[in-house]
């Protein structure tokens, strides 16, 4: 919770406009930048001494699916951020692997692309997930 209000004031200070904990159909969204362009933003983030799947897919899917289901008049952007303060940062590739695999889930509805954002004191870097049906 420290990191949440800790984001929350640095993306206040850098681009005003913010809200926490935006409601949307599916739940809440942690941060939401309200302008004409508007972007939602969840984040995860992983401590020193937690296992790198904290921040994989399969621990952040509901997630994932809730950004997707955002609409364009909600948001024009949907950002997935994971944070790492582990020693070891995770290669892009490992992290792809898990995100391509993943789908938006059963149902009739539109699926919009999310950007995942990793951030380590070492690398950073975007990956851009596009949802496919579950079969």
């Amino acid at each position: 919770m420290a990191a949440d209000r800790l984001l929350y004031g640095f993306f206040e200070a850098k681009f005003g406009n913010m809200s926490r904990q935006h409601q949307v159909t599916l739940g809440r969204i942690d941060y939401r930048f309200g302008t004409t362009n508007p972007v939602v933003l969840e984040f995860a983030l992983r401590s020193s001494g937690e296992p790198s799947s904290k921040l994989y897919e399969s621990q952040n899917r509901s997630e994932l699916r809730k950004l997707t289901r955002v609409r364009p008049q909600t948001a024009r952007m949907r950002v997935l951020l994971l944070l790492d303060r582990a020693r070891t940062s995770i290669p892009k590739s490992v992290l792809r692997m898990g995100y391509d695999q993943s789908n938006a889930g059963r149902g009739r509805f539109e699926r919009h692309p999310v950007r995942i954002l990793y951030v380590h004191r070492s690398l950073s870097y975007e990956l851009l997930w596009r949802p496919k049906k579950k079969p």
